[in-house]
């Protein structure tokens, strides 16, 4: 399971759950297609032409599995960086490919769901075009207006040579796998035909756990011999399949199904799964498990596994229950407990069957239950990164649980939602608030400050508390170093050294892998990296704060005197500068204000520590921290934080006197 949590198996996992979910819509309308011919046939309705109707099923479903390709190469593409509409021309040509290859004597036929070409075609094809550009590239000049035109020549030999790389590939995998299948086919080695039904299963529920229609997958590989054989009179082990395995289609769809509408906590999740209910009723369960399962390492183990319990326990009913069978045929699409009631002319069948159905689905629910109490932020956070357009992943805290943990919290969800997709480039932005040195009488540093920009309107980060407590403040704190760092560059060109204070949420200095990133991206640039107290709790971020150190940067102990203070941190801790927290400033005309003041000031002035004082917003104010020998202030009574357009002419014409 380590494997799967990877930051960039991860990356990809999603990416074909986007692709998946992005083919939903079609997978509906064929769905309807399919329920829609099965009313027909059973109601004997003669008004609509039935070769007609399933001639247009059969062509509209044909297509599944190419409109899957070209969904997975666009995402692959978007993820990857490479040109979209270059990946899918190439995903669609070597799907074609591919099926031509395995039916060579036969006109071109697209194949019926999810096949193996679906996924290898467009993942492997784009891949090789990412791999491949630098060698293959025209590389020709693309900064003049003809940028588009020109992007596409650059491909045109990068496409033939993924091309011919992927159908090799494709064709020596198939070689081998042919000698392995047939050499080691699990299913026509001499085994109990129950044992052989078991590994098909198991089979089946794979592929269509990694987005391949499992039954055709399967049919494919190793026939399906073994459906027909009879294993009771007038029952084939193929009918013991439909009625107490499959119940609800693959995984035991209905179960699953029951399972997310009581335990789903997404409303979108919710929507489709009352849209599934009907098929799921007759075995169609194309719909549900491409909303969910596909790629689900949370659904895994209930998907693969509940049909093989289903399995082991209808094989103990049937042997134990004196049960006989009619000659009723029943068919696939026949819905749970009617088709158990023909086959037997019992009740005792759809009372067992019904008895699976709650087995199944209290282990469902289990499962569902984890699956959305940590999908809910996994999602967010990749949602958050990608808005902010974060290339690489950032571990969130470790304990993210805890904010789950929390009722109140987990009430407040839906707001998160809705604030996560709303953050973007073009609604967050950076401004600066002045440090002014009293000594030198300069404007030279500045913090970075986060504003939100509400339909033109300016605010501060109304929404810092909620996506702070959600474990996603690294993402924050990783997006605001990257404009900062943009900024600082573009001041270098205009012949403008500022100093930038940054601050880091405790999280983030948690987080080895978001330091490792900050601290490179700032090599060289002259910045302070301010932190809270209560950061020098936790040893890893103890750990990364030694390391900016080590790296030479400035450290900043931010809100000194309120929370969690202690002059311990004073005694342990090696920092350059101390900023007195506004609750204090505001207490600065008391007696008593002005002598906890005072003192803190004339302490760190002993360990050598620099002093800014924030939330300076009077004359009165200004005059005593003066007299106390401050060496930076911080506040409205100077200037609020400033639009980056303006932070250079703000530096440039500072002047005290004119305060």
């Amino acid at each position: 399971m380590k494997f799967l949590l990877n930051k960039r198996i991860v990356a990809f996992i999603i990416t074909l759950q986007e692709a998946f979910v992005a083919v939903i819509p079609f997978i509906i309308f064929t769905a309807f297609l399919m329920l829609f011919y099965i009313f027909i046939n059973y109601f004997n309705i003669s008004f609509i032409p039935k070769d007609l109707l399933d001639k247009f099923t059969k062509t509209v479903t044909s297509f599944t599995s190419l409109i899957a390709t070209v969904s997975i190469a666009f995402f692959v593409a978007k993820r990857i960086k490479v040109s979209e509409i270059i990946a899918i021309i190439l995903s669609i040509v070597t799907f074609l490919s591919i099926t031509v290859y395995e039916n060579p004597k036969f006109p071109l036929i697209l194949p019926y769901g999810f096949t193996t070409a679906t996924i290898f075609a467009p993942i492997v094809s784009t891949y090789f075009l990412k791999i491949l550009y630098p060698k293959f590239s025209l590389h020709i000049n693309l900064t003049d207006g003809n940028y588009h035109i020109y992007r596409f020549f650059n491909y045109i030999f990068v496409f033939f040579a993924a091309y011919i790389a992927t159908m090799v590939l494709y064709i020596s995998v198939d070689a081998i796998m042919d000698i392995i299948i047939d050499k080691y086919n699990p299913l026509v080695i001499n085994l109990p035909n129950i044992i052989i039904l078991a590994i098909r299963d198991f089979l089946v529920q794979l592929f269509w756990f990694i987005g391949i229609h499992g039954e055709h997958m399967v049919n494919a590989l190793f026939g399906k011999e073994i459906l027909f054989r009879q294993m009771f009179p007038n029952l084939t082990y193929g009918e013991f399949h439909r009625i107490f395995i499959n119940i609800g289609g693959a995984g035991v769809g209905l179960s699953l199904l029951i399972a997310l509408l009581i335990h789903a906590k997404d409303n979108t999740v919710k929507t489709l799964s009352k849209i599934a209910a009907p098929f799921v009723i007759f075995n169609i369960n194309d719909i549900i498990i491409f909303l969910i399962v596909v790629f689900n390492r949370f659904l895994f183990l209930p998907f693969v596994f509940l049909p093989l319990l289903n399995l082991i326990l209808a094989y103990i009913f049937i042997n134990i229950v004196p049960l006989s069978f009619s000659t009723y045929h029943v068919i696939w699409s026949t819905p749970v407990f009617i088709d158990g009631f023909l086959k037997t002319n019992s009740f005792i069948v759809p009372a067992f069957q019904l008895s699976l159905i709650v087995i199944d689905t209290i282990i469902y629910s289990h499962f569902i239950k984890k699956y959305f109490e940590i999908q809910s932020l996994e999602n967010k956070k990749y949602i958050l990164q990608n808005n902010l357009e974060i290339k690489d992943e950032i571990r969130a805290k470790k304990d993210i649980k805890a904010f789950l943990a929390n009722q109140e919290l987990i009430e407040a969800n839906t707001k998160l939602n809705e604030l996560i997709n709303d953050l973007n480039q073009n609604n967050l932005l950076i401004y600066y608030q002045p440090k002014i040195d009293l000594k030198y009488n300069k404007a030279q540093k500045f913090e970075a400050l986060i504003r939100y920009n509400d339909n033109g309107q300016i605010k501060g980060p109304f929404f810092l508390d909620i996506i702070e407590k959600s474990g996603l403040a690294p993402i924050i704190d990783i997006w605001v170093c990257q404009q900062v760092k943009e900024d600082l560059q573009t001041w270098q060109l205009q012949n403008f050294f500022p100093q930038i204070s940054i601050n880091l949420h405790p999280d983030t200095l948690k987080s080895s892998d978001a330091m490792d990133k900050i601290i490179e991206m700032f090599k060289d640039e002259n910045v302070v990296f301010e932190v809270i107290e209560r950061s020098f709790v936790d040893s890893n971020a103890k750990e990364n704060i030694n390391k900016l150190i080590q790296h030479k940067y400035l450290i900043s102990i931010d809100d000194f005197g309120v929370g969690y203070s202690s002059l311990e941190t004073l005694i342990k801790n090696k920092f350059d500068e101390l900023k007195l927290d506004k609750t204090l400033i505001d207490e600065i005309e008391t007696k008593k204000g002005f002598l906890v003041c005072q003192n803190t000031v004339n302490l760190c002035k002993d360990l050598n520590i620099k002093v800014v004082a924030e939330g300076v917003e009077t004359k009165a104010q200004l005059n005593s921290l003066r007299f106390m020998d401050v060496d930076y202030i911080q506040g409205y009574y100077f200037s609020p934080a400033l639009p980056f357009e303006k932070v250079k002419e703000f530096s440039e014409n500072f002047n005290l006197s004119d305060f």
